[in-house]
C-alpha cells in the first residue's frame, strides 16, 4: 500500500514542501497513520525542515483561545513559520461551527504556500461530519487535495492485533493456522 521508496521520497521533503503541497493519510484507527506521520516529520526535521506535530483538536483549541484574545492573526503567522504542519486525527474535531471555521481558515491561509500533513480515519465523503457547512467542506477538501499526495492505509488495526495476540497467550497457535502448518510444527 505504502512503499518504502515512497516514504523515503516524502521524508526528504524537497519536492513537495518547496511547493506547498500536502500529504493526506487515510485509514481505519490503528493502521499506523500517526506513527507514519511522526516518522516522516522526524525525518524532515533531521533534514533541516521546520515541522510541528499536533493533534487537530489541540490545535483548534489553541486557535479558539487566540481568537478570544484577539491574537488569531499572530498565532496563524506563528504557525506559518513551519514548513510542515502535521494535524493528527482531523476527524475528531467536533462539528461546531466556531471550531471548524477556524480549521478552515488555517487550511485556507496555508493553501499553496505551506504544507500540511493530515491524518484521518474517514474518507472525504464523510467529512461533512467534521465541517457542518457543505460549502466549507467542499472548499476545505478542494484546497487540501489540489496539490496533494494521498495515501490510503487500509490495514488491520495494530492495536487490535496486539490485543488478540495477548488474549491467545504465549505459546498458543493463532486460530487462523492451517492444518498443514500444525502438522509441520508438531515434530
Amino acid at each position: 500500500m505504502v512503499s518504502k521508496a515512497q516514504v523515503m521520497a516524502l521524508a526528504s521533503g524537497d519536492v513537495w514542501l518547496n511547493n506547498g503541497a500536502n500529504l493526506l493519510l487515510f485509514g481505519p484507527p490503528g493502521g499506523g497513520k500517526s506513527h507514519l506521520s511522526a516518522a516522516i516529520g522526524l525525518a524532515l526535521v533531521e533534514n533541516g525542515w521546520r515541522v510541528r506535530f499536533t493533534r487537530t483538536t489541540d490545535l483548534v483549541q489553541r486557535l479558539q483561545t487566540a481568537r478570544r484574545e484577539l491574537a488569531l492573526e499572530a498565532y496563524v503567522a506563528k504557525l506559518d513559520r513551519y514548513d510542515l504542519l502535521i494535524l493528527d486525527d482531523i476527524a475528531y474535531v467536533s462539528k461546531d461551527q466556531a471550531e471548524t471555521s477556524l480549521l478552515f481558515e488555517l487550511i485556507a491561509a496555508r493553501y499553496e504556500r505551506r504544507s500540511m500533513l493530515i491524518t484521518a480515519n474517514q474518507p472525504f465523503g464523510e467529512w461533512w461530519r467534521i465541517f457542518p457547512d457543505q460549502a466549507m467542506t467542499l472548499a476545505a477538501v478542494d484546497r487540501l487535495v489540489h496539490h496533494a499526495t494521498i495515501l490510503e492505509m487500509n490495514v488491520e488495526s495494530y492495536r487490535r492485533k496486539a490485543a488478540l495476540d495477548r488474549k491467545r497467550g504465549p505459546g498458543r497457535k493463532p486460530l487462523h493456522v492451517t492444518a498443514k502448518e500444525l502438522e509441520n510444527t508438531s515434530d
